[in-house]
């Protein structure tokens, strides 16, 4: 860790705890700062607007009421993506009625490297399609290691695994969506 990050982990240890004792500039400064990632990776994840403004405004509430646990150890980002993350991993759990996938069906496949690259003409709504097919473990990680350029020690420390189980979690998950890519552009083809 570098000295400016230890120092920024710190400031922004210090604006959220002026934000919690009241100070009004630092609350907006607080919300300013992590609404519009924690909005985007919510809805993304749940895709529903409504359940994502839901689950931020339910990781501000519990943001305000841990403020004492954050430490600066991490960025106050990556502290309140944990949140969101579990929040909508919550979401999802209570929408299946308690079903989670723990290991998908390409778990047991044999493990081959793979290219990952997104060609040409390959559409949003052929990625989203792509996006549905992963368990909700795998999206997330997906989620903010591509749109939101966390490395994977973040997106492990935001959702409470060791960095090799992110980096196996993001293989399997760039696996599967270039297989329901390919098979995409097959029916496409036909």
């Amino acid at each position: 860790m570098t000295l400016f990050t230890s120092t920024q982990h710190r400031i922004e240890q210090a604006l959220l705890k002026s934000a919690v004792a009241g100070d009004s500039k630092a609350s907006k400064e607080v919300i300013r700062l992590l609404s519009s990632p924690a909005y985007f990776l919510a809805w993304k994840m749940l895709g529903n607007k409504e359940d994502a403004e839901d689950v931020v405004q339910e990781a501000f509430i519990r943001l305000w009421k841990s403020a004492d646990s954050f430490a600066g150890k991490s960025g106050l980002v990556t502290y309140f993506y944990a949140i969101v993350s579990n929040l909508c991993l919550d979401r999802i759990k209570s929408i299946n009625k308690g079903f989670f996938e723990e290991f998908d069906e390409i778990e047991h496949q044999p493990m081959k490297e793979i290219e990952w690259s997104i060609a040409e003409g390959v559409s949003p709504e052929s990625i989203k399609k792509a996006m549905d097919v992963l368990s909700s473990k795998q999206r997330m990680a997906m989620l903010m290691w591509a749109y939101q350029d966390m490395t994977a020690e973040e997106v492990g420390l935001a959702m409470g695994m060791n960095k090799n189980s992110v980096d196996q979690l993001l293989y399997r998950a760039k696996l599967k969506l270039k297989m329901e890519l390919e098979k995409g552009e097959s029916h496409a083809s036909e």
